[in-house]
């Protein structure tokens, strides 16, 4: 008996097959070649872009607050209107040192582990901005809190009897609202 003929949908699948694989095979063997051909990190790093500023004339990435720069390291963990909090794994000695060339204060009191500069001005700004600059060793950093402790202007072209309403007290020193005695 001869052999029978293989059914011709058999031989289809199996074309179908045989091209599937081969276009496996050279999309594999294009993407290899693509690799390849593709700079190195090391070379696309050498390479400038137009809107990239080169290192040197990048702006500094300190932190700074009303004005305070703080040394490199040290980001931004808490803002508020009057103060903010800065955290770094930089050496309080560090920290210290960086901002005192920076600051006149009245006070500066230095215990271990922390220094606080207190009713401080930024040298060489005139207006009568105030500071208050704690810094403390917290765990393996530093903290920074920095306070802006300006006192608000003198109200002026008012009479004593303003003055004293506004303060919450009678001329005499008595309270308006006895209520509020204390």
């Amino acid at each position: 008996m001869a052999a029978r003929p293989e059914p011709t949908h058999h031989r289809s699948r199996q074309r179908a097959s045989l091209g599937c694989l081969w276009a496996m095979a050279v999309a594999l063997l294009c993407a290899c070649e693509a690799k390849s051909s593709a700079p190195s990190s090391q070379a696309r790093s050498a390479q400038t872009t137009p809107d990239r500023l080169p290192e040197e004339q990048r702006p500094s990435e300190t932190a700074t607050a009303f004005g305070l720069s703080l040394p490199r390291g040290m980001r931004l963990t808490g803002q508020f209107s009057d103060s903010a909090y800065f955290m770094g794994r930089v050496e309080l000695a560090r920290v210290v040192e960086h901002l005192r060339p920076h600051l006149e204060a009245e006070r500066i009191e230095v215990k271990p582990g922390y220094t606080a500069f207190e009713n401080a001005k930024l040298k060489g700004d005139t207006s009568d901005k105030r500071l208050r600059v704690g810094i403390s060793a917290e765990g393996p950093g530093t903290q920074v809190f920095v306070q802006n402790v300006t006192p608000p202007p003198a109200p002026r072209g008012l009479s004593e009897a303003e003055i004293w309403r506004r303060a919450g007290r009678n001329p005499d020193g008595t309270p308006l609202d006895q209520n509020q005695l204390y």
